[in-house]
């Protein structure tokens, strides 16, 4: 009887060693796809970065037009992106905005912008975008250049949106006011473009080498 009950209790103990290692075997097996499913998942939420954290959308937009076209180049380049915005909103109406905006630009004015403008030491590439008001940039355009002392080793990509101006006669008003930046050809919008811009925005960056 003692022989026969020493040899259950074993039966026992190795049944109870299999049941363990079984067990284990199926927890190891729902765990791996757990894992892999994580890291796919993290790897799609991960933004396109041709530029290596080296590039920064910067726009000013009134209507939303300039920026949805900063949130294309951001899409494609994987770029940090700022709004600027004035303290002092400008109006809705449009002809009311123009003449707002003549008499900014009769005055020279430098519109006081609201909020910390970013530090552009780690930036190379900065992707500056602006509506075309009267033919040119916004004034509140040059009261964020002319914040900085120097734009060197910068490179300035401009790009637009208007009804039908293109660039204007914004890029001498830039290049006056971004001491020492590198320029390269700019982007020009227009409303009938607004809608596809997705395919002007990528021949432009891929023409910028980007």
């Amino acid at each position: 009887m003692r022989k026969l009950s020493l040899s259950l209790i074993g039966l026992g103990i190795l049944m109870l060693i299999a049941v363990i290692w079984v067990t284990g075997r199926k927890a190891v097996k729902q765990t791996n796809p757990t894992k892999q499913q994580t890291v796919a998942t993290i790897t799609k939420k991960r933004p396109n970065q041709p530029t290596n954290g080296k590039a920064i959308v910067i726009y000013m937009t009134h209507t939303g037009n300039t920026e949805a076209v900063a949130k294309t180049i951001q899409q494609q380049v994987g770029a940090d992106s700022f709004r600027l915005q004035t303290k002092e909103t400008y109006p809705t109406s449009y002809q009311k905005m123009l003449k707002v905006a003549r008499a900014e630009q009769t005055s020279d004015a430098r519109p006081e912008l609201s909020g910390r403008l970013p530090d552009l030491k780690k930036y190379t590439y900065i992707f500056l975008g602006y509506p075309i008001w009267l033919n040119k940039n916004p004034m509140a355009i040059n009261t964020f250049l002319s914040h900085y002392s120097s734009f060197k080793g910068k490179t300035i990509l401009p790009f637009t949106t208007s009804g039908s101006s293109g660039l204007g006669a914004s890029i001498p008003e830039l290049k006056q006011q971004a001491k020492h930046a590198t320029f390269r050809p700019g982007l020009a919008i227009t409303d009938s473009q607004l809608a596809d811009r997705t395919q002007p925005v990528k021949a432009w960056l891929k023409r910028n080498k980007f």
